[in-house]
């Protein structure tokens, strides 16, 4: 049981510090000895966890999902009964999606740019997977409002579902990147709020 809690946190200190490398110089100029001096071990440590760049960053980038999920995952999307319900819940998702990259730009970096520029077959279906898993999660909660009437009875549900998630993304990844971002997360959460339930309530 000891080593195995030794292995876990190993392998949680070498993705943190991946995370952290490739956030700084990118995926294609990061190289394993730059993780492993990091943490000043020797490369072969690092091979014992993980088989190569790839397979980190692979990890990396799951690590950065289970993040993102666990900070949301207590929400309801069932719970609204009225469009102002819905608003608060909206604010509370926002809320923390934001504290999350605010407090982490690294994860806002690896996932929203170096991620993208991998040519790796897996790793682009990997992340469509995931940007699909987002878009069934929102969509759930349009579903909810759809069934209770206070959002319009002929939405496209899926095609709604991943244009919000677009739009949040890219207020994190401005968020991040603003020289103000405690502005920035107040200005972008109204705007991106107000333009979903302006255009998808019930009339």
């Amino acid at each position: 049981m000891a080593d195995r809690t030794l292995v876990d946190r190993r392998r949680s200190e070498i993705i943190e510090a991946a995370l952290e490398i490739f956030a700084e110089k990118g995926y294609h100029a990061a190289k394993i000895e730059d993780i492993a001096a990091r943490l000043k071990i020797g490369h072969g440590t690092f091979y014992r966890y993980f088989k190569n760049k790839l397979d980190i960053f692979n990890h990396v980038v799951e690590d950065i999902i289970a993040r993102a999920t666990e900070f949301v995952s207590d929400i309801d999307p069932r719970e609204p009964d009225t469009l102002e319900e819905y608003r608060e819940q909206l604010e509370l998702i926002g809320d923390r999606l934001f504290s999350l990259f605010k407090s982490y730009p690294q994860i806002s970096r690896v996932l929203f740019y170096e991620a993208f520029g991998i040519d790796d077959a897996y790793m682009q279906k990997r992340i469509r997977e995931i940007f699909d898993l987002f878009g069934d999660f929102t969509a759930m909660y349009l579903e909810n409002g759809v069934r209770k009437g206070y959002l319009r009875g002929d939405l496209h549900i899926r095609e709604t579902a991943l244009a919000v998630n677009a739009a949040l993304f890219e207020a994190c990844r401005r968020v991040v990147s603003s020289p103000d971002p405690e502005r920035a997360v107040v200005i972008w959460k109204e705007t991106v709020i107000n333009l979903m339930l302006e255009g998808i309530k019930a009339r």
